[in-house]
């Protein structure tokens, strides 16, 4: 598990690294994967050291970080539909919609995927059928910590779906959790340096996330956070990206 876990973290942070390079138009390539730092790149004749970190921003107040409730929330989803298909529903496409007030931790993930199962097998749907569920006009049919389920019957399983529908508030980016990342990063600089000269710092929030909706406005100040790697981006996925400030004491000898 543990290792299922950390293979899926790596194959993330290459896919976010490839698309920064391919967004930021950079002409280099991945050529190797380890640990301190995550990737080299090559530019040129250049090798490249670059460590990569998401940026979350929390607004919730149940205890359990959005990405850990994206995550519980999806295992739920695949479960149900792992189950439907293993008992032979008729094919369907259903999106769920989780409370955002509910600490999914407290939930029994395999009851609620199985008691979705249930519910939709008894739906019966046929083709292009449609059936809304809402806790509020239908109470006890589903767990407390879904609040709403849109069900459509389709022509082929090819074609279905067990989702989960999303909302997110957009935070302004601010310098202070960006300062905060890159301090924390800069603590194994000197281990990154012994393994390659040059290291670059990409701080990712995923726009495609409800936990990582950060908005940088047109006159955010890039020069208001100080980072001692030789380049600190910004990376909000799938599109923009800024290129942030440096500490120009520590970049002194390369003016020499």
């Amino acid at each position: 598990m543990k290792i299922d876990s950390v293979e899926g973290r790596k194959s993330r942070e290459r896919y976010l690294l490839e698309r920064f390079i391919s967004v930021a138009k950079l002409e280099a390539r991945i050529i190797e994967e380890r640990e301190s730092p995550d990737f080299v790149i090559q530019t040129g004749e250049t090798r490249i050291g670059v460590e990569v970190t998401e940026l979350f921003i929390s607004h919730e107040k149940h205890g359990s970080t959005p990405q850990a409730q994206e995550a519980m929330s999806s295992q739920v989803a695949a479960k149900a539909q792992q189950l439907y298909q293993a008992a032979n529903g008729p094919p369907a496409h259903v999106t769920i919609c989780f409370s955002p007030q509910q600490n999914l931790r407290g939930l029994n993930r395999d009851v609620a995927a199985q008691m979705l199962c249930d519910y939709v097998l008894g739906l019966n749907l046929s083709v292009w059928q449609r059936h809304d569920w809402h806790a509020e006009e239908a109470s006890g049919f589903l767990p407390d910590a879904i609040s709403f389920v849109h069900a459509l019957g389709i022509p082929s399983f090819e074609m279905a779906h067990w989702g989960v529908a999303r909302a997110g508030w957009v935070a302004p980016l601010s310098p202070a959790p960006l300062q905060e990342r890159i301090d924390a990063k800069a603590k194994r600089l000197s281990e990154y340096q012994k393994a390659i000269a040059e290291n670059w710092l990409l701080i990712v929030a995923d726009a495609t996330r409800p936990s990582s909706l950060i908005e940088v406005a047109a006159n955010f100040d890039t020069q208001a956070t100080l980072s001692p790697f030789d380049r600190t981006f910004f990376y909000s996925h799938p599109d923009k990206y800024i290129e942030l400030g440096i500490r120009p004491m520590l970049r002194s000898k390369e003016m020499l």
